[in-house]
This record gives C-alpha cells, structure tokens and sequence, in this order.
C-alpha cells in the first residue's frame, strides 16, 4: 500500500514563492499589505503545487470560514443569474466564496437547507424575499451574523435588505397600461407559494384596477411556474376566448420569462401583440428585449441588488455600524412595442 500524500502548507507555498508562509496567509486573503506582485507570485505558486486553503482551519482559528451562503428559490431563473455575479463580484474582491442553494419556492425546503448550510459556519447568510418559517427566522436571528433579505422590501427584516417594492412595481405597471387607454386588464403571475413577491405584484395590480374604478375580472388573474410554456399555454387559452368583450386588451404577466412565452406563441397563433392584445413583463430580461415586439417591461436592478448585498453583509462583519438596514434601490417602467 502506498503511503499517502503529506498535506501541502502554506509554508510549502511560501517556499515555492520565495515568501514568508505569512504572506502567503495574506496574499490569498487578499489583505491590503500585499503587493499585486507579490500576490500574483504566490497564487502562481499554489496553482503550481496544487495547493488548497484549508478554510475549516481557518474558521477554527480565526472564527470566520469566508463563506458566504445565498438561498435562491430557483436558479433556472436568469433575474437571480444576474444577482449572483453582483454578489460575487464584491464577495472575490474581499476574499469570500459563496455557497448556493435553491429552495424550490418552499419555505420549509429552505429551513432544511439554513440548518445544513450553518454546519459550515458561513459568515453571513442571503435569502431572497421576506417569507421564510418562524423556525428559520428565530433560528438566523439566534446565531447573530449578518442577514440580508434580497429582492423584496418589507416593513420588519431579519436583519438586513435589499431590494425594491414589488407591490409598488405591480401598481405602477398596471397604471401604465390603463393610461394607454386600456380598460379590461388580465394578470398572469409566477409561483405564488412561499412568495410574497409575486402576491404583491399581484396586489399592487389590484390596487391600481381599484384607483381606476375597473373591475378585477377573477377569471383573469392567474399564477403559474415562471417557464416559457406557461405564456404559451396562456397565449392558446386567450386565443380560444372570442374577441371582443369577452377578451382582454391588455394583460400583465409579471415574469418576462412567462411574457416571453406568450409573445411566441401568439405570434405562431396569429394573435398580434399588440393590437390584439398588449403584453407588459417584469424583471427586463435580454429574452424580452430580443423578441419581437420587444417587450414592455419593469426595470429591477438585479446585479446592483447583488453588489449592494454583499457589500452591506461585509459591512456588517467589518463591525461598522448600520444607518439604512433596508435598501430601497427601485424601479423603473421600460415602455417598448409590446404594450
């Protein structure tokens, strides 16, 4: 039997590198007392020798993994895409990985998922929306280190958030279309469960059919996965319903992703959008602003919510104090053909 392999050290990367295993410690934290140079010289020297940080033995030494752990509902969907690279953008700059997990829309997946991911002692811990188990929030707010809530805003966080009104988002949408001149207004949202995010877009296009003495036609408002066959399967359903009255002028689908969908699939059943029938999205995807007709659209600023994290996790841990613990970074309505 062969003998194993003795463990690479940052003593063994210093030598490679002709430094001190101190800097070495330093370099590949990226402390700001090294030198590009040097700092270059010794992540070439551990690429070289393979060598690998050993972050549990930093966690025991230092109390602190340089870990990250980002709770996502779903990550087939490209919005949070963007959130991530804003995430890690800030994160690599200071050091830190980032451990990702996704939920499912299902708060009590997520739990489970929080309750693993501790086991790792991450320093700070993202989470998308406000809707989570009693469990998870007395859990996080027990342990003490940094939580922000993201792509939401909410009268009471955990700790942190970042993120935008969702119900104001929805109201200011519909708005839109109703002063186009439209009076007869459907709603198509995503995955209601465990998310208080698309209920409030929902809720703000309520509110705004409300403001303008329109009527909420039940029948009309709708939820579904945030997949492209979702828009189709609504583009066939509206399709079917005699024109005139009994149709719709407008709809807003609250995913560009389910909008996207639709779009297509009128196109292919001749439904023209939009004389026929307007289309406006939410999130202002590149998939909505390639189809044709581009598509009307809410603005979020997805990876700016992602560097504002991170950076205000890693404001947290530096100890520096918090005078905003709910970041509001907005909105904005993207008027195109579609609507």
């Amino acid at each position: 039997m062969s003998k194993p392999k003795r463990s690479l050290t940052m003593r063994d990367v210093g030598r490679h590198a002709g430094v001190s295993p101190i800097t070495v410690s330093r370099a590949l934290a990226n402390h700001a007392s090294v030198t590009a140079e040097t700092r270059a010289a010794v992540q070439r020297a551990a690429a070289e020798l393979g060598y690998v940080p050993d972050f549990t033995a930093r966690a025991l030494s230092r109390r602190g993994s340089k870990l990250v752990a980002l709770l996502l509902p779903n990550i087939a969907n490209s919005v949070f895409a963007e959130t991530i690279h804003g995430i890690n953008d800030v994160l690599s700059e200071s050091g830190f990985s980032l451990i990702i997990a996704h939920s499912g829309y299902d708060a009590e997946r997520e739990e489970e998922l929080i309750r693993g991911l501790l086991g790792y002692r991450p320093d700070a811990v993202i989470l998308t929306g406000f809707t989570h188990t009693r469990a998870t929030r007395t859990l996080l707010r027990r342990i003490g280190m940094p939580v922000v809530e993201t792509w939401n805003i909410g009268p009471e966080p955990i700790d942190l958030a970042v993120g935008f009104s969702n119900f104001q988002a929805g109201r200011d949408m519909t708005r839109y279309l109703i002063s186009k001149g439209h009076t007869r207004l459907a709603y198509h949202g995503g995955t209601q469960t465990d998310n208080e995010r698309t209920r409030s877009r929902e809720e703000g296009f309520r509110q705004a059919l409300a403001e303008a003495s329109l009527p909420a036609t039940e029948a009309w408002i709708r939820s579904a996965p945030m997949e492209l066959e979702s828009g189709a399967e609504l583009a066939q359903e509206i399709h079917a319903l005699p024109p005139g009255r009994k149709r719709p002028q407008a709809i807003f689908i609250a995913s560009d992703m389910i909008a996207a969908g639709f779009v297509l699939e009128a196109a292919r059943l001749g439904l023209r959008v939009p004389q026929d029938i307007a289309v406006a999205g939410f999130d202002d995807t590149p998939l909505g602003r390639a189809i044709s007709p581009a598509l009307t659209t809410v603005h979020v600023r997805q990876r700016e919510i992602g560097r504002c994290t991170a950076e205000l996790a890693l404001r947290k841990l530096r100890g520096e104090k918090i005078d905003q613990p709910v970041i509001d970074l907005g909105f904005s309505i993207i008027p195109r053909d579609s609507a």
